[in-house]
């Protein structure tokens, strides 16, 4: 158990560094992830299902909307069989959710990755990859807000792994994994909101959306 509690106190130090971009968007309150820690959650086996299925389903979004965006600014090999592979994610049970988790986090890291990448290389974007990565950046930004506020409801159930009976492992790599998810996420969305208004591309509904979900 102070294994336990060291692991969740450096994810959670973790989750500090790297903020600079979003607070320049105004994306401070909705993708700041100073409140993890919360004592919002419960231990009761129901609930604590409940949060690690939406858990999953949040990321699961989040990592679609990776994808898309990736889409959007082209030339992503591993795009066709990425999505299969989300398509094929399951959502709303507990059934397998631990790799279910593990595929998504996968995916993400891939992702973020690639978009980085592109970003880099300063590649201009035509009017069709403009108006899909419009759209793509709303649910991009609405994925990673969801998944930031399951954080830490999941930390705190995670604390008392012991109650989870046979859920404790699918909890436990949550909180091992989300953090970085969206500390990686939140990094790249102040990298994609200059990339996309230095192509042109409006940004105003997600930074709506970004805006909406902080309050």
């Amino acid at each position: 158990m102070k294994k336990m509690k060291f692991v969740v106190s450096t994810l959670t130090l973790s989750l500090t560094i790297g903020m600079g971009c979003a607070q320049a968007f105004g994306l401070g309150d909705a993708l700041s992830v100073a409140g993890v820690g919360g004592s919002n959650a419960t231990t009761n086996n129901g609930n604590a299902n409940d949060l690690i299925v939406n858990t999953s389903t949040a990321l699961i979004a989040f990592t679609k909307a990776q994808t898309d965006l990736a889409d959007a600014l082209g030339g992503y090999e591993e795009l066709s069989n990425q999505r299969k592979q989300v398509a094929n994610l399951k959502t709303g049970d507990m059934s397998g959710i631990t790799d279910t988790m593990q595929t998504a986090v996968k995916i993400s890291k891939s992702a973020n990755d690639y978009l980085n990448q592109k970003m880099a290389a300063g590649a201009p974007l035509d009017a069709a990859q403009k108006k899909k990565a419009a759209k793509a950046m709303i649910g991009y930004v609405q994925g990673l807000v969801s998944s930031k506020k399951m954080i830490s409801s999941i930390q705190d159930v995670a604390r008392n792994p012991l109650s989870l009976g046979q859920n404790a492992g699918a909890a436990l790599y949550m909180v091992k994994e989300l953090p970085g998810i969206i500390t990686g996420g939140v990094n790249t969305t102040g990298s994609l909101f200059k990339y996309l208004a230095a192509n042109g591309v409006d940004t105003s509904a997600a930074q709506k959306v970004a805006d909406g979900m902080g309050k």
